[in-house]
C-alpha cells in the first residue's frame, strides 16, 4: 500500500522550529503530539498540519525537563518522559504543569533511567533501568525490568526483568547476554503486552497486566545472518569521554540478527510485526516499512509493505502511532548525527552542516 500524505512540518518552514523528533501519539481527537528529544517539548499539531501548542521546555522546575525522550497520553494530562534520570512531567493540554513523579531516592539509591512508557487507563507500561556503579572493581550493573506502574510511579507489577554487569572503563556490549525478552515490547488496546519470547525465533509473549502469561504465537521465520562488513561494523570499537576518563566500548556480536526486531499493536489489537528481513535498511528506497500482520485471534493475516516516495532507506525513519497512521521522518539520521556533532570528526561536521534539516511528514494508510 502507498502511504497517503495529510500533512508535513519541518524543512524550509521559518514557522516550525525541529531539533530531533523520536516519538509521537494520537489524541482522540486527531491531534499529533510530537516529542522533540532535542529541545525537550512536545509539538501539538491539528488534523490539518497546524501546531497548535508547544508542551514543557528546558528546565528543572515545574513543567520542565531534560532530553525528552517519549510522550503519552493519560487522561486530560500529557505526560513527558525523560530517559535519565528517569522522570515523568505532567502538563495539562495548555501546558500548565500538573505533577509528575521521579524515580528513586535516597534511600535506594541507584541511577534510573526509563527507556519508554505507554499509558493505559490508569495504569503505565514501560521499561525502566536502575545501575550502580562500583568504581573499585571497575563494575557497572543494571538491573531492568518491563513494569507496570501506576500514574504517580508507584510500582504495580513487574512482568520481566533482566540483570547486566559491565566494565566501567572497558564497556563490553555482549550481544548474547545483552539480549532480554524485552528487547521489544508494545501494549495493546485490551490491557495485553507483548514481548519477544526467544531470540532466534519467530516467537511472540502475551501477558497480562499482572503478569500471567496468556499465549505464545509463533511463525516459520529463518536467522538473517550478518555480512563480513556487518559483522566488524557490529564489533567496532569507540572511545568516550566520560567523567572518570576515556572509556572504550566493545560489542561481541552474533552471526545473525535477532528475528523480530519490532512490534506494535494497532488500535483494534492487530499485531504488525518486523522481521530481521524487514528492517528498514534492507527494504530500498520508496519501502518506508514491511509488517507480517496478525489478527486479535493470533492468526497471520499478510505481510504489509507501506512505500513512501520520498523514501530514502539510508536516511529517513518510520515511527508507528496506531497502525492506520504513521510518521516519516525525512532526513531522520543526519539530525541524528547533528546531534552528537561533537563525537564526529571534523570531515563528518562538515557534512553534517551541510546536510537537510529534519522534515516530519504524517501519512496514513489509504481506506
Amino acid at each position: 500500500m502507498a502511504l497517503e500524505e495529510i500533512w508535513r512540518l519541518g524543512a524550509d518552514d521559518e514557522d516550525v522550529l525541529l531539533g530531533l523528533v523520536t516519538s509521537g501519539v494520537v489524541d482522540d481527537d486527531g491531534n499529533v503530539l510530537l516529542a522533540d528529544h532535542q529541545l525537550a517539548h512536545v509539538l501539538v499539531v491539528s488534523p490539518v498540519g497546524e501546531v497548535v501548542a508547544t508542551l514543557g521546555r528546558v528546565g528543572d522546575g515545574p513543567g520542565e525537563l531534560r532530553k525528552l525522550h517519549s510522550v503519552f497520553i493519560a487522561g486530560d494530562r500529557v505526560g513527558m518522559v525523560q530517559s535519565f534520570p528517569g522522570k515523568v512531567v505532567y502538563v495539562d493540554r495548555e501546558g500548565v504543569p500538573a505533577g509528575g513523579f521521579t524515580l528513586g531516592s535516597e534511600e535506594n539509591g541507584g541511577h534510573y533511567s526509563i527507556r519508554r512508557l505507554r499509558s493505559l487507563g490508569t495504569a503505565l507500561v514501560g521499561q525502566i533501568e536502575r545501575s550502580s556503579n562500583d568504581f573499585g572493581a571497575d563494575e557497572s550493573v543494571t538491573d531492568a525490568a518491563l513494569s507496570v506502574i501506576d500514574l504517580e510511579g508507584d510500582l504495580e507489577a513487574e512482568l520481566a526483568s533482566h540483570q547486566v554487569s559491565r566494565g566501567i572503563m572497558t564497556i563490553v556490549l555482549d550481544e548474547a547476554a545483552e539480549w532480554s525478552e524485552f528487547a521489544k515490547w508494545a501494549v495493546g488496546p485490551n490491557g495485553v503486552v507483548a514481548t519477544i519470547a526467544e531470540r532466534d525465533a519467530w516467537a511472540v509473549r502475551e501477558r497480562a497486566l499482572d503478569g500471567e502469561v496468556l499465549r505464545t504465537l509463533r511463525r516459520p521465520c529463518e536467522a538473517r545472518q550478518r555480512s563480513k562488513e556487518e559483522k566488524e561494523e557490529a564489533v567496532s570499537q569507540i572511545r568516550v569521554a566520560v567523567a572518570t576518563g576515556r572509556s572504550t566500548f566493545e560489542r561481541k556480536a552474533l552471526a545473525n540478527d535477532p528475528i523480530i526486531v519490532d512490534l506494535q499493536y494497532g488500535r483494534d489489537g492487530t499485531l504488525f510485526v518486523t522481521t530481521c528481513h524487514n528492517a528498514t535498511g534492507l527494504l530500498g528506497d520508496g519501502v518506508a516499512g514491511r509488517f507480517d500482520i496478525i489478527a486479535p485471534n493470533g492468526r497471520f493475516v499478510e505481510e504489509l509493505t507501506l512505500t513512501c516516495p520520498d523514501f530514502d532507506s539510508a536516511q529517513d525513519a518510520l515511527l508507528f502511532l496506531d497502525g492506520t497512521h504513521f510518521l516519516v521522518l525525512l532526513n531522520y539520521e543526519d539530525a541524528q548525527k547533528a546531534l552528537h556533532a561533537a563525537l564526529l570528526s571534523a570531515d563528518e561536521q562538515e557534512a553534517i552542516s551541510a546536510a537537510e534539516p529534519l522534515e516530519v511528514v504524517y501519512m496514513r494508510v489509504p481506506e
